[in-house]
């Protein structure tokens, strides 16, 4: 059994293993991939790429090739409600197309508070773009076809036997760290004993309990349909509710229904399901069908045992109201990724993994808890008898749903939840004293305080600011100020550790970020700033290094 050598072996290739594999390429460093299925994912799921994760695309050169997928870019991605397709439409939640939106992105509209808006497309088309990227990346070796099936740690290294699912043929591989990404139940967390903590998916209602995914193709839904076509299409009556998310845009949905109760997946007429729901006896073509509960909120007790870190779904389970569940993943990825690259090139030491947790479980809990909250709100919806009756009756009872669901834009503008998560307790961030912006799940205030996203805006020469920030810590000089850099740069160098300064001689950026220097971490999280260097420049690279 031949032994391979490397920094992280990575279990599960999922958006969230891919993307941890590719971002510690990009930061030069190995990893091996190992994914039970031969390919990436059959069946449609995580039908949002948030702002936050476009941003880490465009960072990897990905943005482009990821917005070539999914929805056509002329697509409407409004969210619609109707009593059924032939039936009335209750409310309608009205949201540019990705083709306007980067009409805008191109014009620098100012309103955008990104350079890298959401991105409507489901994971099962986006993983292949992710794993065509990684096979080109010389520090990745992928092995999809591959099942971990256990691992022991000791001190320095962890040993993982892999084994060939088509072939049986098993090998160890000895990895300075294993990262989990396998999943809720993936092998990784269940081998650690390590348990979710919160709310799981109580039977309720719909999306709230057991639900239905189906893959179904409607080839003739357009003939039938009496009002505008959406991104997501949901359809309310006394009879049932479903949802159905436009992938294509050509009649092919990922259509979520619920599991009644006692029922099991084979019992249900998945056909017969839409047809109701679209109200005419039309063609519906299913083409997989999968089982999933609705309402989850589960964040896991740990987010490591020793040389062994989870990340994604192995540590966090979602509902997927708001779409928060993947791109949270995505998220702990790349906070993993700088701090293993970190070490690996010897200007921090381990302790600085100390701080994986510490930043990104509060954010597992925050997400998890606004997301649920959102479910509750579709959950706990009453449906009158007489919503479709065409009497003064029903006339009011199609108001107050309209009323209602006008109400859910939260759900769908979650720009608070993207870009405002805050490390503003980790020992990693320096404060200045400022107070951060209030934390609000919709609402998104760009700002410069340690601790949060590095804000973008345009600059002069047209460029983002985030396009300025470099692979290592950045020191950024704003607004033409002569403040010297010396003490930061030969700090920086004695340590060991990489720091790119730049210069921004623009007014814009000089307000937004407040101060005449800002430190930026590799994840792009601000970890210091000011107007003048620091009496302890050393004391500071210490400090957002993990170091003593």
């Amino acid at each position: 059994m031949p032994t391979h050598d490397l920094p992280v072996l990575i279990a599960g290739g999922g958006p969230v293993g891919l993307v941890l594999a590719i971002e510690l390429a990009w930061r030069g460093v190995p990893s091996m991939l190992v994914n039970t299925g031969e390919t990436t994912a059959r069946h449609p799921q995580g039908n949002t790429h948030n702002a936050r994760t476009m941003e880490h695309y465009r960072r990897l050169g990905l943005a482009e090739a990821v917005r070539a997928v999914g929805l056509p870019p002329d697509h409407c991605t409004d969210v619609a409600y109707f009593t059924r397709f032939t039936g009335d439409e209750l409310a309608r939640l009205r949201m540019p197309s990705s083709a306007e939106k980067m009409r805008r992105i191109k014009a620098r509209d100012e309103s955008f508070l990104t350079p890298e808006p959401i991105h409507r497309a489901s994971q099962f088309y986006v993983e292949p773009v992710l794993l065509r990227h990684a096979e080109t990346l010389d520090p990745v070796d992928l092995k999809f076809g591959w099942s971990l099936t256990g691992f022991t740690q000791h001190a320095d290294h962890v040993d993982s036997v892999i084994e060939n699912v088509a072939t049986g043929e098993t090998r160890t591989v000895r990895s300075r760290w294993l990262a989990g990404c396998d999943g809720g139940q993936g092998h990784v967390r269940r081998a650690l004993g390590i348990s979710y903590q919160g709310k799981g998916g109580e039977d309720v209602t719909f999306m709230m309990g057991r639900m239905l995914s189906s893959w179904i193709d409607v080839p003739a839904i357009s003939d039938v349909m009496v009002n505008p076509p959406a991104w997501q299409n949901w359809t309310v009556n006394a009879d049932t509710r479903t949802n159905f998310v436009t992938l294509d845009g050509k009649g092919q949905y990922n259509f979520l229904s619920r599991l009644e109760d006692g029922a099991e997946p084979g019992d249900i007429d998945v056909a017969a399901v839409a047809r109701a729901a679209i109200g005419a006896d039309v063609e519906v073509k299913v083409l997989s069908v999968q089982p999933w509960v609705a309402g989850n909120a589960l964040v896991a007790d740990s987010y490591r045992d020793g040389r062994v870190f989870l990340a994604g779904d192995s540590v966090h389970l979602f509902t997927p109201t708001g779409g928060f569940g993947m791109n949270t993943g995505i998220d702990d990825a790349i906070n993993l990724a700088w701090k293993f690259t970190a070490i690996v090139q010897g200007w921090a030491s381990e302790s600085l993994l100390d701080t994986y947790e510490s930043e990104r479980r509060p954010i597992g809990l925050r997400n998890t808890r606004a997301s649920r909250e959102l479910a509750d709100r579709v959950a706990t919806m009453d449906v009158s008898p007489t919503l479709e009756d065409d009497t003064p009756d029903g006339v009011r009872a199609r108001a107050a749903a309209s009323d209602h669901l006008n109400g859910y834009e939260e759900e769908f503008a979650s720009l608070g939840i993207q870009l405002g998560m805050r490390y503003d307790d980790s020992p990693l961030i320096v404060p200045d004293g400022s107070p951060p912006p209030p934390d609000s799940p919709v609402d998104y205030v760009p700002s410069a305080c340690p601790g949060g996203r590095a804000p973008h805006c345009w600059l002069a020469d047209g460029s983002s600011m985030l396009d300025r920030l470099g692979k290592p810590f950045t020191l950024a000089k704003l607004g033409g100020t002569d403040a010297s850099t010396a003490s930061f740069e030969d700090a920086a160098a004695a340590r060991g550790v990489p720091l790119d300064v730049i210069e921004v001689d623009d007014g814009a950026a000089r307000d937004l970020y407040g101060r005449d220097l800002v430190l930026i971490r590799p994840d792009r999280h601000v970890a210091w700033r000011g107007n003048t260097p620091p009496d302890d420049a050393d004391g500071v690279i210490a400090m957002v290094t993990g170091g003593p």
